[in-house]
């Protein structure tokens, strides 16, 4: 028996604390409902219950970034509901202005007033966005103001291009003098009191003349325009085309032929002289001309190697004989006629005051084809011109190449920036890799000459270029109507598949969060049970282990008694 120490006591403190350690680890647990509140708990549980917590957080967002597609898709489709509507309408006006009861200049100009306010509202309607994201109107607001790259920038936007119709400018050309070969941007400036001055841009050949109506005149061509639709800033380019006298060209000459019965090719050159084709009146029918560059004729001659037939063949496959069509008309541009074993190829020159048909070459008896050559016999020659490329130009011409005549000057107090998008990416999982592009891309031999892209404005639905202003251009409006009314239901329908598509997206997502829940809850989570029960067991224990200490610490006492 010792005093020094009391290894009882210590045994029974030892474990006092161990059992007071896991009854506060229980109670950390059964509070917390956590089975692991630090790594010490469950190293290895612990990490792979932050990787399921942080898949399940991203999995829980990406269902929610999947809805907000939805909301998106859900926006700009509602959208076009309405703008099918406004087509139906169209067309229904369109049939209507088709019909031979309306007057073009009372009648049908109502109609056309009702036309270009639906297709003003079509561009509207494009603009709508979502949450600062447009995609329906091909990066160009209502307005004119035009994206850049992606970004529609209300405080530096410039505005696009406007095509001008009549209404527009008046283009008076009849005093042309067509001085220069020149291209000129005029820009306009508009006082308060709505005085409207051009100023042409530098380096101009020519000195601008404003004109009181707003408009100027620029070389003897007078530009007349609205004043209420010019704003400062606004421009036109304009292409001027030199008046030129008519340049005469070479005359054309065969170069060669080949004969299927002749032993080698012979130069046509002396054998061919040049007819109207020499000096062309206008570019048509030098165009006309360089049309039969490399043309066939095949002939059959005689007994006497005498031709007696001649049939010309185009590059494009078509075919005249001499037999029945033996000089050009205006139905057939082009003809071949046999005069005593000579071959003359001729043109209708439509361009001519007497519109007479004009020769073009003509090849010799016995120039191309001699009697030396086998009798009855037939061959091919090419026609080749040595200089067919006439340099004359016999009018100026004047041509609009870019304008930006402005109709308001809304975007000029406006500071929004938004976005022009024709795709959408949307992460739509956990992970880097469950970016999805979703680009809206469609097919369809439905359209017309319509582009097959998300640009449902009056533009991207070609009709800003109808008119029903007359009963041919109203008939002709219905077809083109039928194909924007296809160009928006093909839209909608992608519209509609990628919905449906996320629909199934989240439904999968939702499943995939909900099964991971559950695994990560039975790595992370305290199983209330079985955890009170540890409690208990350390509960007493530790009462126990505290009543053993207590006795311990009464053992030394035993020795005062034999110090006694």
């Amino acid at each position: 028996m010792v005093v020094q120490h009391n290894i009882s006591a210590m045994n029974a403190n030892r474990y006092f604390g161990i059992n007071n350690s896991g009854l506060s680890k229980s109670l950390e647990k059964l509070s917390s409902g956590y089975a692991i509140n630090r790594a010490g708990d469950n190293a290895a549980g612990l990490a792979v219950s932050e990787k399921m917590r942080a898949q399940i957080s991203g999995l829980t967002q990406a269902s929610k970034n999947a809805e907000d597609g939805i909301s998106m898709i859900q926006t700009f489709e509602g959208a076009l509901q309405e703008t099918d509507s406004i087509l139906q309408r169209m067309r229904t006006l369109a049939v209507q202005s088709a019909n031979g009861t309306y007057q073009d200049d009372v009648d049908r100009e109502a109609i056309q007033l009702e036309f270009d306010q639906l297709n003003d509202e079509l561009n509207q309607i494009a603009d709508t966005d979502f949450n600062g994201v447009i995609v329906l109107n091909g990066g160009q607001m209502a307005d004119g103001t035009k994206a850049v790259g992606s970004v529609i920038d209300y405080t530096s936007g410039v505005k696009a291009p406007k095509e001008l119709t009549k209404d527009d400018v008046v283009i008076g050309d009849a005093a042309y003098a067509g001085s220069n070969d020149e291209t000129v941007t005029f820009t306009a400036t508009k006082d308060k009191s709505g005085n409207v001055t051009w100023k042409a841009s530098s380096g101009a050949l020519k000195t601008l003349t404003d004109k009181k109506e707003g408009g100027f005149e620029y070389d003897g061509a007078v530009f007349a325009f609205d004043t209420d639709q010019v704003n400062t800033g606004d421009t036109i380019t304009v292409n001027f085309t030199k008046n030129q006298a008519a340049v005469a060209g070479k005359a054309p000459a065969a170069l060669g032929y080949s004969n299927s019965n002749a032993k080698a090719a012979t130069s046509l050159a002396t054998a061919v002289t040049a007819g109207g084709g020499a000096t062309p009146a206008s570019e048509s029918a030098r165009d006309d001309i360089n049309a039969l560059q490399g043309a066939k004729i095949a002939y059959e001659t005689d007994a006497d190697g005498v031709v007696t037939k001649a049939t010309l063949t185009l590059a494009d496959g078509t075919t005249v004989n001499s037999t029945d069509n033996a000089a050009a008309t205006a139905t057939s541009k082009y003809g071949i006629k046999v005069d005593a074993g000579a071959i003359t190829v001729s043109r209708w020159d439509a361009d001519a005051t007497t519109a007479a048909s004009a020769d073009v070459l003509s090849i010799a008896k016995g120039g191309a084809i001699t009697k030396t050559d086998a009798a009855n016999q037939t061959g091919e020659l090419t026609i080749a011109f040595s200089d067919a490329k006439f340099a004359n130009k016999i009018a100026g011409d004047i041509e609009v190449e870019a304008t930006r005549v402005s109709k308001a000057d809304s975007n000029n107090a406006s500071t929004a920036t938004m976005t022009y998008a024709d795709n959408i990416t949307l992460q739509t999982g956990a992970r880097t890799k469950d970016s999805v592009n979703f680009t809206f891309n469609y097919q369809s031999n439905g359209l017309g000459e319509l582009k097959a892209d998300l640009n449902c404005s009056a533009r991207g639905l070609g009709t800003d270029k109808l008119s029903l202003a007359t009963q041919k251009d109203a008939n002709a409006a219905i077809d083109k109507i039928d194909n924007a009314i296809n160009k928006v239901s093909m839209v909608r329908a992608s519209f509609g598949a990628m919905q449906n598509r996320l629909e199934h997206k989240i439904a999968n997502i939702d499943t995939n969060t909900e099964n991971l829940t559950a695994a990560e809850s039975r790595i992370r989570d305290t199983d209330m049970a079985k955890e009170m029960t540890n409690f208990t067991k350390n509960q007493i224990l530790s009462q126990a282990s505290q009543a053993m200490l207590a006795q311990a610490n009464q053992l030394p006492q035993g020795v005062l008694q034999l110090l006694g």
